[in-house]
């Protein structure tokens, strides 16, 4: 009887095992946890936006767990440092997807990075959705696992062409931009844009990050009367241009996309860069009770308000709940079809809706201005994100 007793526990310890092999990301009944892998640049020179990352996903899982929001689900983040290395990106995506078994990625901030991780995310059919790199390629490659709650780069230049010409009556403007994918992918659409709208670009020049000396290009843009510069790179050489341009007596009116939209380029450049303008998709004030409790909670926890790096992942860990709550399984198929079906969710940053291509066209594009120690709204650009 105890041999009898002993090969049914056998088999049917390997029955369990084999299931549970055969369905790798599905949680049972009894244990639903829905992994959700991060890869961001929480150390180096884009680390004030990565760490901005880690506390959206952070505080969104929180709030979800507590409230009960995704059902019988538990979301369980799973943070990687990528440093803002493309290599080490494609690595820890990798291990996310290999080791930790994630359905779903959140990440990465720089372009570079999200388009090295996205080939593995595609070859494991793992939905990924970048909540930080706006890059225009990084949607126009015809990949359904990819996802973007960030605002694409190309409406972000026409806004601030747009801005430069009929708010502020400019004639002759320069670009600066970084020499890596994101930075050249705004230097073309700066280029296309001013171009169509009858904007002269005078200089078009580039930086390789940890670059330090800017004056050769800046006294170009001095020579051939460069009336605003328009800056496309994180936040530490774009605050390092504006000091040096202010130094060679340089009043033009600076630019910048929503990469440096951080605290530190406030903090970098100081007096130089008051009244920078600066497209983004979140700001800090707000009269709607949504955002307003995001604010605060999210001040109460970090002792600061949030940047759009923090808004954006933060509104990602929701559109993900929304989808596990509706299909109730983490088959990355299913779940890739849940996030692309995503509707009726009125968020932090908007309500999100993606077209085709992956692209989140739910959300505005603000043009706002450094003020003091602070990002403020001037006004709401007239783009139209179109499916």
């Amino acid at each position: 009887m105890d041999r009898v007793r002993k090969l049914f526990l056998l088999l049917f310890s390997l029955v369990i095992g084999i299931a549970l092999i055969s369905v790798p990301y599905s949680g049972s009944a009894a244990n639903k946890v829905l992994k959700i892998g991060s890869v961001a640049p929480e150390t180096g020179d884009s680390a004030d936006l990565g760490q901005a990352q880690r506390r959206g996903i952070q505080m969104a899982c929180d709030e979800i767990n507590e409230q009960g929001w995704a059902g019988d689900w538990k979301l369980e983040p799973h943070f990687e440092d990528d440093e803002g290395n493309p290599t080490k990106a494609a690595s820890v995506t990798n291990k996310l997807i290999q080791e930790t078994k994630v359905p779903v990625i959140i990440g990465a901030i720089n372009s570079s990075c999200t388009l090295a991780a996205m080939v593995h995310t595609e070859r494991a059919g793992i939905p990924q959705i970048t909540s930080g790199s706006t890059g225009a390629s990084i949607t126009a490659q015809g990949n359904k696992w990819i996802f973007r709650t960030a605002v694409n780069d190309s409406h972000q230049a026409i806004a601030l062409i747009d801005y430069a010409i009929n708010r502020l009556n400019l004639k002759k403007v320069s670009t600066f931009t970084a020499a890596d994918d994101y930075g050249q992918s705004g230097a073309v659409l700066l280029k296309a844009a001013a171009d169509k709208a009858g904007l002269e670009v005078v200089v078009e020049a580039t930086y390789n990050t940890g670059d330090k000396d800017f004056k050769p290009q800046l006294l170009l843009m001095k020579e051939r009367g460069t009336e605003a510069i328009f800056m496309w790179g994180i936040y530490v050489e774009p605050a390092l241009i504006g000091n040096q341009a202010r130094l060679l007596g340089m009043d033009c009116q600076l630019f910048a996309a929503s990469g440096s939209a951080s605290h530190k380029l406030i903090e970098l450049g100081g007096e130089a860069l008051q009244g920078m303008i600066l497209t983004q998709s979140f700001l800090p004030e707000s009269d709607i009770p949504r955002v307003k409790s995001f604010i605060d909670n999210y001040n109460k926890r970090f002792g600061e308000d949030p940047i759009p790096h923090a808004a954006q992942p933060y509104d990602s860990v929701y559109i993900i709940a929304d989808a596990v709550r509706r299909i109730d399984t983490t088959d990355p198929v299913k779940l890739r079809d849940a996030i692309a079906n995503t509707s009726g969710l009125e968020l932090v940053t908007g309500s999100p809706r993606f077209a085709a291509n992956g692209d989140d066209v739910g959300k505005r594009v603000l043009i706002t201005e450094i003020r003091g120690d602070a990002f403020r709204l001037v006004e709401i650009a007239a783009v139209e994100l179109s499916d």
